[in-house]
């Protein structure tokens, strides 16, 4: 029965896996570096599936054929076990059923939590757990020396401030949130933002403190590192008309913000605030995480 449970799980662990790359929702959970591999692990199962299932239809004949040279033999099964041999070994029987289910549950667990939707939800909790991230140094994928660190983004923004397509209803450039922290770094990246209109989108955060005036939030995504465990929620303050505060949106809800981005100095450092002139619930977006 064992070998049965683990030949279904491995089938099931390998369809599952190609069943989110085929249908493109491997990326809520990794990397893109990454998929690939996983993609390949999960032909590995199907194939360590099919191998199994082969081995279990020998088994069984291998096994018959054995049994039946014994009795041609003349050899018998001893008998004579007591009662108390017996309840010992359906003791045995029980406990080693229930070790089976225990451990199938386990196995289960992670594919009825994806099949659920709950996979790459996070909370106000989580994201009060890991803190914001409004300094590109303190992300892990952000270690690299200054110069090189530099020179790729100055790269990449180049590109993105001459070939962003523009929001049709706004005329507004669409932007990352990862964008306004490059920007805080790097000053010829700010003055291709810095009070020029731009939309971004990301969950929303009220700010309890540091905000005296009332009139500020956060916007935030999840920055994924390598996969949906380790990602940090990366932000950005927005600011907006006091008289328009509080908004009538829930924690972590979908915002999409159009603004103009700053850069004032604020507590003996440079920081990125969007002085937003709408802002507006939507929907969550087909990839929820950056990179």
């Amino acid at each position: 029965m064992k070998r049965l449970r683990d030949s279904l799980l491995l089938a099931l662990w390998g369809g599952f896996v190609l069943w989110l790359s085929f249908t493109g929702k491997l990326s809520t959970y990794l990397h893109p570096s990454l998929q690939p591999y996983t993609t390949a692990a999960g032909v590995t199962l199907l194939v360590l599936a099919a191998f199994a299932v082969r081995s279990l239809m020998v088994a069984p004949r291998a096994h018959h054929e054995c049994c039946h040279g014994h009795h041609d033999h003349g050899d018998h099964p001893h008998a004579g076990h007591n009662g108390h041999d017996a309840d010992h070994q359906h003791g045995e029987d029980e406990s080693g059923w229930l070790a089976l289910l225990f451990k199938t549950l386990l196995l289960l667990v992670p594919l009825l939590i994806i099949l659920f939707g709950q996979g790459t939800k996070f909370t106000m909790t989580t994201v009060q757990n890991r803190g914001v991230v409004e300094d590109l140094q303190k992300l892990p994928s952000a270690n690299a020396s200054a110069a090189s660190a530099a020179a790729a983004s100055t790269a990449s923004s180049a590109v993105a401030a001459t070939s962003a397509p523009r929001d049709v209803s706004s005329g507004a450039m669409p932007v990352q949130i990862i964008d306004m922290l490059y920007a805080v770094q790097m000053p010829s990246y700010r003055e291709e933002f810095e009070w020029k209109e731009v939309v971004l989108t990301g969950q929303y955060v009220p700010l309890t403190t540091g905000n005296p005036k009332g009139d500020r939030f956060q916007a935030i995504r999840m920055f994924m590192t390598c996969c949906a465990a380790d990602a940090k929620p990366v932000g950005v303050t927005i600011r907006y008309p006091r008289d328009k505060m509080p908004l009538k949106i829930p924690e972590m809800g979908w915002v999409k913000i159009t603004g103009k981005p700053v850069f004032p100095m604020e507590g003996g450092r440079r920081t990125a605030i969007i002085e937003a002139t709408k802002v507006e619930e939507c929907t969550a977006p087909s990839e929820p995480f950056v990179y």
